[in-house]
């Protein structure tokens, strides 16, 4: 299943992975995915989230790209 990606994040061309997450918190999704819980920031802009908790079975856009610079880990405009 290919998820359209909001315009200017990510080349169009490269599909993000679309996975079902429920009972954990994006920090998690970031670890097990890119091996850094701060990338939990790119996760949520993504996906439109702001709250990093994920009580209800949700469907992720996974970046396929990890954002390149230094990564804060707070999610600011």
């Amino acid at each position: 299943m290919t998820v359209p990606l909001p315009t200017g994040y990510i080349a169009a061309t490269i599909p993000a992975a679309v996975i079902p997450y429920s009972g954990t918190t994006l920090f998690h999704v970031a670890m097990f995915n890119f091996d850094d819980p701060l990338q939990w920031v790119s996760i949520a802009r993504l996906n439109k989230l702001t709250d990093p908790w994920l009580f209800t079975l949700t469907q992720i856009l996974i970046p396929p790209i990890v954002p390149s610079g230094p990564q804060t880990g707070i999610l600011g405009p």
